[in-house]
């Protein structure tokens, strides 16, 4: 995997810009390599919506880029399923290993790690005191147990090992609870969408005179959250319960 260097070079129809970035993939046994801009694999690889034929640098497949050695076709077809650059390139960008710039290893790695923190905070507790540990001391005990944080694995693979790993540090829950809610009819309609986001609602009914009864099945870190949330919305109207 390489940055290129020098002048630009003219391959595959395409000329190879300074910013080049190589991709490689393992596939049944075959290995290939493409030209890739950075920052727009980047962004692809994140879910952004952008034609494969902006991100590539070279219409070429390589077994090595870096030297110039291009690929067997028929090899590659056996494998991926087709020669065409445009089949293949989707799956390289998404599964591939390529080099991304100091900043936007940063970039990826913070929002990953911020996107962790948050979902723990909001999710788990201290089961010493039943309230939620606050962002910033899930931060620091991620640091003081050294939790290596990958930027390219999402937040919920994640979160079991890590969660492990701050147990050494700090005492912490993902107890969970049942809450019975029923909302004024008045009120359902931002109550209900208050309700939802707060957890899971395994059952509801809608009442004639128009109110609703859920069960909600929600961190029990946030109990106290969501009741504040929905008596103010309710002006204390809300009737909640603890489901045995």
């Amino acid at each position: 995997m390489a940055m290129m260097g020098g002048s630009g070079r003219k391959a595959g129809e395409k000329w190879l810009d300074l910013d080049a970035v190589i991709i490689g993939m393992d596939k049944n046994h075959v290995h290939v390599e493409i030209f890739v801009d950075p920052d727009l694999a980047f962004e692809y690889r994140r879910g952004a919506d952008i034609p494969i034929e902006d991100i590539l640098k070279s219409y070429d497949i390589f077994e090595d880029a870096k030297r110039g050695e291009r690929a067997v076709l028929d090899l590659v077809a056996d494998a991926f399923g087709s020669d065409d650059i445009f089949d293949i390139a989707p799956e390289v960008i998404r599964r591939g290993e390529f080099k991304l710039t100091h900043e936007q290893r940063a970039q990826l790695l913070k929002e990953k790690t911020d996107a962790i923190v948050e979902s723990i905070s909001k999710r788990a507790m201290n089961p010493q005191t039943g309230h939620p540990h606050p962002p910033d001391r899930i931060r620091q005990a991620m640091e003081e147990a050294k939790v290596r944080v990958d930027p390219f694995i999402s937040v919920e693979e994640q979160i079991p090992n890590i969660v492990k790993a701050l147990r050494a540090i700090i005492p912490i829950s993902f107890e969970s609870i049942k809450l019975r809610i029923t909302l004024p009819a008045t009120y359902t309609g931002k109550g209900y969408n208050m309700v939802a986001s707060a957890g899971l609602i395994k059952s509801e009914t809608w009442e004639p005179d128009g109110s609703w009864t859920g069960v909600v099945e929600i961190p029990a870190s946030q109990r106290q959250d969501l009741f504040d949330e929905l008596s103010k919305l309710t002006k204390g109207q809300v009737r909640i319960e603890l489901v045995r």
